[in-house]
């Protein structure tokens, strides 16, 4: 199975407005979410900026899936990633996530990964700590959790 991610196109913008809708794959994550057409040509443009970075997951030739990060600053970015629900299970989320995170600190020097997760998406942070994530803070709907790059490893400390 060749998992690889590619940077998005207008062409992209059904499967995106599919992925965002679909309630079985974004209901944990507090969607569906709208992807309005009149928003989607500055959408797009403000994923080739240095401050975002937005990702189709591909498996072969279909589309399964999204990995971006927002907010790039001094080496730190926040997550995100999904996979459409009829494709989990398949190690894509895995697989994707390494090819984003060698992205992220080969090409943007990227240091620290944050994300925040709501306490009911049980399996999304599991899939964030065997990635070596660590929860450094927990609210009353979310978990707060932080990747770090030192020294050429992974590390997860505060």
């Amino acid at each position: 199975m060749e998992i690889r991610i590619k940077k998005p196109t207008s062409a992209d913008f059904p499967f995106i407005e599919w992925l965002w809708a679909d309630k079985a794959t974004t209901e944990v994550l507090g969607g569906p979410f709208a992807f309005p057409e009149e928003m989607r040509a500055d959408w797009l443009k403000s994923k080739n900026l240095t401050a975002n970075a937005y990702f189709i997951i591909k498996k072969g030739s279909e589309s399964v899936g999204e990995v971006s990060f927002r907010d790039f600053e001094k080496g730190t970015a926040w997550l995100n990633i999904k996979v459409a629900a009829r494709f989990r299970g398949q190690q894509i989320a895995q697989k994707a996530m390494q090819l984003f995170l060698d992205f992220f600190q080969n090409e943007c020097a990227g240091i620290v990964m944050l994300d925040e997760v709501r306490q009911e998406n049980k399996a999304g942070i599991a899939f964030l700590l065997k990635f070596g994530f660590k929860i450094i803070e927990e609210r009353e709907q979310t978990v707060l959790l932080k990747w770090v790059k030192v020294a050429g490893k992974e590390e997860s400390n505060e």
